[in-house]
């Protein structure tokens, strides 16, 4: 009865018919269908189709994973490695990627082959192939300022990893939003180009895997990283000069800073190169500009040496004038960021 319940749960929801749906999944999910289980805590995760719950929802990430639930294993497999449960951990990671993949999730599969480096569907020996402190290792960086800090790294990500992040963001677009006075999300006039972030129930190894790179070139810690964003520039789309760092003067921001600490830096690894033109990174205030190549990446500070905002990091996302720009985006904070779900750690 529950397998049933769950086809017609999805059903519903192709339907647009979400109230139904959403019942008949937890009537699934709550008698232990692990397809059910796993959709569901899915939906809490990300608050879509769900009321948001990222405690239950990791919780009954874990447990349907527990029954080897193939999208439930990859899911688990990047809240382990993000760093939910503590301290990163990427054997067990590994081991619950192993999982799905065997299980016969493309998504596992498919980020399995992306780590290790090659193509194969020998999970287990692909699993083992793969070397996570060759992904932390950064390359050298080339020093564009000394003061304010501004570096470059050539060969962050591979052309693969490029697309890989590309297509998860690719239909899954919005518009790109800025802060405003009162600390909420809004869209802004200084802002044109769309964005798509990598939260909790988005993230994947491969994503987490670069993350720690660039926490690496930034010489920060992995627990200070925000959720990061893949970032996306037609021709003519553009945002207008603006710092990064929060204004310790504006009330909401203050709190922020208080709760999450400052971002200390930002990294932008530049995903594709073919046929654009224009599109730099541009820092009016200390006459650089500068666009990587597919795959190089970008990191400046936006703090001085004594952490304060360094308001020498103004910088703007000049448009490109032919073809289209790609970016991922990371913010680093200058502290560890709360646990995003401190009432799962047990799970």
């Amino acid at each position: 009865m529950t397998d049933a319940q769950f086809h017609a749960a999805m059903d519903l929801y192709r339907q647009g018919r979400n109230d139904e749906g959403g019942r008949l999944l937890r009537q699934a999910a709550q008698a232990g269908h692990a397809p059910a289980m796993s959709q569901l805590g899915y939906q809490m995760l990300s608050g879509r189709g769900a009321p948001l719950d990222r405690v239950s929802g990791v919780r009954m990430i874990v447990a349907a994973a527990g029954k080897g639930e193939a999208m439930a294993c990859t899911l688990a497999a990047a809240l382990v490695a993000a760093g939910v449960f503590g301290k990163p951990d990427w054997p067990r990671a590994l081991d619950y990627l192993q999982q799905g993949a065997e299980a016969g999730f493309p998504m596992a599969r498919a980020q399995l082959r992306l780590l290790a480096g090659r193509t194969g569907d020998d999970w287990g020996i692909l699993r083992r192939e793969i070397d996570i402190e060759s992904w932390r290792a950064a390359p050298h960086p080339h020093m564009l300022s000394r003061d304010p800090r501004v570096s470059a790294f050539e060969g962050v990500a591979s052309p693969a990893v490029c697309d890989w992040i590309i297509a998860r963001a690719r239909d899954r677009l919005g518009p790109a939003r800025i802060y405003d006075r009162a600390g909420g999300q809004a869209v802004g006039s200084s802002r044109s180009n769309s964005a798509f972030e990598l939260g909790l129930a988005e993230l994947d190894l491969v994503v987490l895997a670069l993350r720690e790179r660039l926490a690496v070139a930034a010489g920060l810690p992995i627990m200070n990283l925000n959720a990061p964003q893949v970032l996306h520039y037609s021709l003519g789309q553009t945002f207008e000069p603006h710092v990064d760092f929060f204004d310790p003067a504006i009330p909401a921001q203050a709190m922020n800073i208080a709760s999450s600490g400052q971002r200390a830096a930002t990294a932008l690894v530049y995903l594709n190169e073919e046929g654009l033109e224009g599109g730099e990174t541009d820092f009016p205030l200390l006459s650089l500009r500068h666009r990587g190549r597919r795959g190089d990446a970008l990191v400046f500070f936006n703090l001085d040496e004594a952490g304060q905002p360094d308001r020498r990091t103004l910088h703007a996302g000049l448009a490109p004038t032919r073809g289209e720009k790609w970016l991922l985006s990371q913010w680093i904070r200058d502290g560890d960021l709360p646990g995003a779900v401190d009432g799962a750690r047990g799970a």
